[in-house]
């Protein structure tokens, strides 16, 4: 775990590279906490403004990578310190949008909750499970040496 300060001191740019569009899915199991967020005025963050239904599922399409740090943030936030009591399919949602996020970009824990997303990988890493169902962040290393790259 690091403080936010050493997150900022991590030594990689925040914006250091311009990434395409990213699309992060919501499952249907958390319809009602995206609405409930993207309903709030203000709005709490940019990027639930950016949240569009498709079909059964939410997409948050950005380029942004505080719009990641958000998503993953509120993600980790309800594995580690739910409001409520997270049934398994609400436990799996926010672990699934975890694991999206950390696939674009290098999410680093701050705190016992808490995440930030410091920069955008050079390569999407491979589908995967690297979000423990308590919130906690894998070791990824061996996943990034075997990433491939996606078609933009």
């Amino acid at each position: 775990m690091i403080t936010i300060q050493e997150a900022f001191n991590y030594g990689i740019p925040m914006a250091s590279k311009v990434r395409p569009l990213v699309n992060i899915c919501i499952p249907p199991a958390l319809r009602e906490d995206a609405e409930a967020i993207a309903s709030q005025e203000p709005l709490v963050h940019p990027a639930w403004a950016k949240l569009e239904q498709r079909g059964k599922h939410f997409v948050i399409r950005t380029s942004d990578l505080e719009d990641i740090t958000e998503v993953s943030d509120w993600a980790r936030t309800a594995l580690v310190e739910p409001i409520a009591p997270l049934s398994k399919r609400q436990r799996q949602a926010y672990q699934s949008i975890l694991d999206r996020t950390i696939r674009y970009a290098d999410i680093v824990p701050i705190g016992s909750c808490h995440c930030l997303a410091m920069a955008w990988r050079e390569k999407p890493l491979r589908r995967g499970t690297f979000a423990r169902g308590d919130g906690s962040i894998k070791d990824i290393s061996k996943a990034i040496r075997k990433s491939y790259s996606l078609a933009h």
